[in-house]
């Protein structure tokens, strides 16, 4: 992955689209762009939540771009041109219950889980993730890719799932971004800022 100006953090959405292409996944910009330890980390926390998430949970052989298999409110405010012309230097990273971390443009499987819902054996998985290390781990990141800025967009149990994150990122500034008393309503308003980011590149 190439080294990015701006990193977008936005939650996935409960909605996904099934199907897709079978085949290897491909590239995973995230976990490429850590140091091996925590790298492994991500990768042996990834394949617990795969081995241990209810039966049936995982689409398992079929992969699209995370950016076209999230269908929730966010994702449908997001035009399609917006994604696949995107100004250079943006990258958006998404919080997923079943990945922990991924890049926007990373090839993944449909899934029924959500960092917002219980899951046993976990609880509630964004409280898992958040035990586990996610915000070490995009830490880590942050510091490997050296972006100048995070625009941090995503919704409350996300937030949980990586709180913590930005301390001591020095020399990256941290932007949040909230739509308060807007409940369901801030979705579209989330992806319109997305768009609007990736169209102009800035926040």
């Amino acid at each position: 992955m190439a080294r990015p100006d701006l990193v977008v953090l936005i939650p996935e959405s409960t909605r996904k689209r099934s199907g897709g292409p079978s085949g290897p996944p491909g590239e995973d910009a995230v976990a490429g762009s850590l140091p091996v330890a925590v790298r492994q980390k991500l990768e042996g926390l990834r394949a617990e939540v795969l081995k241990k998430s209810p039966p049936g949970s995982v689409e398992a052989g079929q992969f699209l771009p995370a950016y076209q298999r999230f269908d929730g409110n966010m994702y449908r405010s997001i035009p399609q041109e917006a994604w696949e012309s995107r100004a250079p230097g943006v990258e958006v990273l998404i919080a997923s219950a079943l990945r922990g971390l991924i890049a926007s443009r990373d090839l993944i499987p449909s899934y029924e889980l959500s960092m917002a819902e219980p899951v046993p054996p976990f609880g509630k998985l964004n409280r898992w993730w958040h035990a586990a290390g996610l915000p070490e781990i995009l830490h880590a990141f942050l510091l490997a890719a050296q972006p100048k800025a995070v625009v941090d967009l995503l919704s409350l149990e996300y937030r949980e799932s990586v709180a913590g994150y930005q301390e001591r990122l020095s020399g990256i500034s941290v932007k949040p971004i909230d739509f308060p008393g807007m409940g369901r309503a801030s979705q579209p308003a989330r992806g319109e800022k997305v768009a609007e980011i990736l169209r102009t590149g800035s926040a």
